[in-house]
C-alpha cells in the first residue's frame, strides 16, 4: 500500500479512505445492550493479557480509563484467544480482524520507513501485536453526576507505537500542538495515525507522542471511536535507546504515567 501523508502537529493525516466501522460498532452496541451482570463477565480483571477487556463508565479500577471519564470501553487484542471474547464480537473477530490488522500493519510500515530508528522494522514484524480500543460516549442527557467535568476523555498519550484510526474519527477529539494549545481535529473520513508513547520512549524523545483528549459536545449526541494500537508483545525484549524492558514491564511503566 502507498499513501500520501501530511504531518500536522505530530499526527499523521493520510489520504487513505477510512474503512467501514459498521460491523465493529454493531458488535459493541449489541454488547452494551446486554445486562450489566453479563457485561461484568468480561471486565479487564477476567483477562490476563495486556489491556484486554471491558471498562464501564464510572469504574474505579480500569487500566483503560479514569473513573471520571464519560465512556464505556472494550479492548480487544490479538493476544487473547477469540473464545475469550463475548459472542457479540465473534463475527468481527473471525471475519474482519485479520484483514484490518494487515491493513494497519502496512500503514505503520510505511511510517516506520521514514523514521531514523535502526531495527524498528524488524522489531515491528516479530514482536508487535495489535489491540483495538472500542469507545462509546453516551449522550450527555443519559449521564448522572457529571457536574464540574469538562471532558469526555481525559488528556493522555496512548500506550502504542502508533494509534491508527482506520475507521476515521468523529468530531470531538483535540490534541496538543507545539505551543501547548489544544487543536480540535474535527471529523475525518481518512485514516489518521498518532505516534504513541512507545515510539517516544524507544526514540529517546525524538518522536513525541500526541497528547490528546475528547471534548464535551456542543449538542446532545453520543459518540463512538475505534483505534488500533500497536503494542509490544508481553514477552518481547525491548532494547532500544539503552532500554532493558519486556513488553509486560513496559505496560507497567506506561501506567505509572497516570
Amino acid at each position: 500500500m502507498s499513501t500520501n501523508k501530511r504531518y500536522d502537529g505530530g499526527l499523521i493525516v493520510t489520504d487513505c479512505p477510512s474503512q467501514s466501522a459498521k460491523v465493529i460498532q454493531s458488535s459493541f452496541r449489541n454488547f452494551l445492550y446486554q445486562p450489566r451482570a453479563y457485561q461484568k463477565n468480561y471486565l479487564q480483571k477476567n483477562f490476563t493479557q495486556a489491556f484486554d477487556g471491558y471498562s464501564y463508565l464510572g469504574q474505579k479500577d480500569s487500566s483503560n480509563q479514569y473513573e471520571t471519564d464519560l465512556l464505556h470501553s472494550f479492548v480487544i487484542s490479538g493476544l487473547s484467544p477469540i473464545h475469550k471474547y463475548p459472542t457479540e464480537f465473534q463475527s468481527f473477530l473471525i471475519n474482519d480482524w485479520k484483514i484490518l490488522t494487515q491493513l494497519v500493519r502496512a500503514l505503520e510500515k510505511e511510517v516506520i520507513e521514514t523514521l531514523d530508528i535502526p531495527g524498528l522494522s524488524v522489531f515491528h514484524d516479530r514482536h508487535m501485536d495489535h489491540m483495538v480500543s472500542c469507545n462509546y460516549y453516551p449522550a450527555l442527557d443519559q449521564l448522572k453526576n457529571r457536574a464540574g467535568l469538562d471532558l469526555r476523555l481525559s488528556r493522555h498519550k496512548d500506550v502504542s507505537l502508533f494509534s491508527v484510526f482506520i475507521f476515521g474519527i468523529d468530531d470531538g477529539l483535540s490534541y496538543e500542538i507545539e505551543s501547548g494549545e489544544q487543536k480540535r481535529l474535527g471529523q475525518r473520513s481518512r485514516v489518521v495515525i498518532f505516534p504513541g508513547y512507545f515510539l517516544e520512549l524507544i526514540s529517546g524523545g525524538k518522536y513525541k507522542a500526541v497528547e490528546h483528549q475528547v471534548e464535551l459536545p456542543k449538542d446532545n449526541v453520543e459518540r463512538y471511536s475505534f483505534a488500533f494500537f500497536s503494542i509490544p508483545k508481553p514477552e518481547s525484549k525491548i532494547d532500544f535507546a539503552g532500554l532493558e524492558l519486556t513488553g509486560e514491564s513496559y505496560y507497567e511503566q506506561y501506567l505509572n504515567l497516570f
